[in-house]
């Protein structure tokens, strides 16, 4: 395993789903955050198929097939990798509001309903003994993994967005923190993405201003 993909496998998934996770590789963006710079954990074009791999979004065939696709098209990754964060920034405009005050941006969803037309030949109907399913095509070209990625992405998007799960959709109560999450707790009251993280960070700073 190379150190990119140790790397990328070091980002904790805790937002409950794929595309929530995607979200949360960077922090910084969030109105009103303290940060004064933007911090993004995707560095370039394999860091991206990187994280595929470890948010089980492709498996190891074609994990191992789209590191070489991006390895043999050199400066041409930069395009696919702006097309890519650019498509998570959409996704974040779409989905922050509405784990904040349940509001929409008729924008950014226009941006996901066009990602699912472009893509929609990306993914095909097969028959396996198991029964029919949905599987995305594996292209031997940058652009054809572009589309099949945003693809994924939106479908995971357009699954949370029509189901009872957005209903549990929130945002990290830590202002300076990014994260979206999915609240699965019993009584629907957790409050930070990670509690060993923010939610020690915001506890340790109510006791030092109660000092």
């Amino acid at each position: 395993m190379s150190i990119g993909q140790l790397k990328i496998n070091a980002i904790r998934l805790v937002g409950g789903s794929a595309v929530l996770n995607y979200l949360n590789t960077c922090d910084g963006r969030r109105p009103g955050t303290g940060l004064l710079e933007v911090v993004d954990k995707l560095s370039n074009l394999e860091d991206i198929v990187h994280w595929f791999r470890h948010a089980d979004l492709i498996d190891d065939l074609e994990h191992q097939h789209f590191v070489a696709v991006v390895r043999r098209s050199s400066w041409h990754t930069v395009t696919a990798f702006e097309q890519l964060i650019d498509f998570r920034e959409a996704l974040y405009r779409l989905l922050l509001p509405m784990a904040l005050d349940h509001s929409a941006d008729q924008v950014s969803l226009d941006a996901l309903n066009q990602a699912l037309a472009d893509t929609a030949d990306q993914r095909l109907l097969v028959l396996t003994p198991a029964g029919v399913i949905w599987r995305w095509r594996v292209g031997d070209d940058l652009g054809s993994m572009t589309a099949g990625f945003i693809g994924r992405l939106a479908v995971q998007a357009s699954i949370l967005l029509t189901s009872g799960d957005l209903s549990r959709l929130r945002a990290c109560a830590t202002p300076d923190c990014d994260w979206l999450f999915l609240d699965t707790s019993k009584n629907g009251r957790r409050r930070w993405c990670q509690m060993n993280v923010c939610g020690a960070r915001e506890k340790v700073k109510r006791a030092m201003a109660a000092s």
